[in-house]
């Protein structure tokens, strides 16, 4: 091939490859506003689990939209699936465990309770109308087993040590007072408070009467994260849930677009007391990094 002609193949090769080297763009770095800081974001957690709604119902009440305002709200937030029961457990062991009903059982697994023992932190599973005594009735009155999701680990139940963190509601209340409430609390309202058996204007009604005397108080909020969402929609809007953050250490009137579901709540507290993960749903899940201070 003489040299003309090889000018007249390379030529056109080296545009084109000079052309894919300019238009060429290298991925980003991970930014630091992306990734998780090491250190807590808060000292303790409270999370208070409503019922049975979708996103759009919720944000129709009055409160519950002035709440948004005070906190950062998730707008694409979902549980992880139907009926109640398995979101419940879900949210506090990582995974459905097969479960696809609401009939509730002794459960042979680990929890973020057992991740916050090996830790030496606390946690306690507060319950409107619990019977005590390590009951594990399923309906009592107003008391729905579950609505609690830690009853129904047979690590707790069978130790009566551990099963005395499910407690009756009007404990939190006297913990709070004592200045001794856990690092991580799971609170249950009853089958009225939590929306099951009643309506949207009752929920937020109780919630105001719960909510505002703990937000008024400087004390107490200080180190104090709040979350307050649904364990599952009514059935539509593909399971589409009201997940609200509520803190100091949260941008206030912050909405968060991005997709996260009760795994990624999980997570979240996973990764601020370093407990490390149960090692399934949670693990595959990123904790929340955008809404904080």
């Amino acid at each position: 091939m003489n040299r003309n002609r090889l000018r007249r193949v390379v030529s056109p090769v080296c545009v084109l490859l000079g052309l894919i080297a300019i238009s060429y763009v290298p991925p980003a770095p991970a930014r630091a506003a992306d990734r998780w800081n090491v250190g807590r974001r808060f000292d303790r957690t409270l999370l208070i689990v409503l019922e049975n709604r979708t996103y759009s119902q919720v944000m129709n009440v009055p409160y519950f939209r002035q709440l948004a305002t005070r906190g950062a709200l998730f707008s694409d937030a979902h549980a992880i699936t139907h009926p109640s029961y398995p979101n419940y457990i879900a949210l506090v062991a990582g995974d459905t465990h097969g479960i696809t009903d609401d009939r509730p059982r002794d459960l042979h697994v680990a929890s973020i309770a057992d991740l916050l023992h090996a830790r030496g932190l606390t946690w306690k599973n507060y319950a409107e109308g619990y019977p005590g005594g390590c009951s594990a009735v399923s309906r009592q009155d107003r008391y729905d087993r579950k609505h609690v999701p830690f009853i129904n680990f047979s690590s707790i139940r069978a130790r009566p040590e551990r099963c005395a963190n499910v407690a009756a509601a009007a404990q939190f209340h006297a913990d709070r007072a004592a200045n001794n409430l856990p690092n991580y609390a799971f609170f249950s309202p009853d089958r009225d408070n939590d929306g099951h058996d009643t309506d949207l204007d009752h929920v937020s009604t109780w919630l105001r009467g719960f909510l505002e005397p703990l937000l008024d108080d400087a004390a107490f909020m200080k180190g104090t994260l709040i979350i307050v969402t649904f364990d599952e929609s009514d059935g539509g809007e593909g399971n589409h849930i009201y997940t609200l953050f509520l803190g100091p250490m949260v941008k206030a009137g912050y909405v968060e677009p991005r997709r996260i579901d009760h795994y990624n709540v999980l997570r979240t507290i996973e990764e601020n007391f370093n407990l490390g993960t149960l090692g399934l749903e949670d693990e595959a899940h990123d904790p929340i990094v955008t809404i904080w201070n």
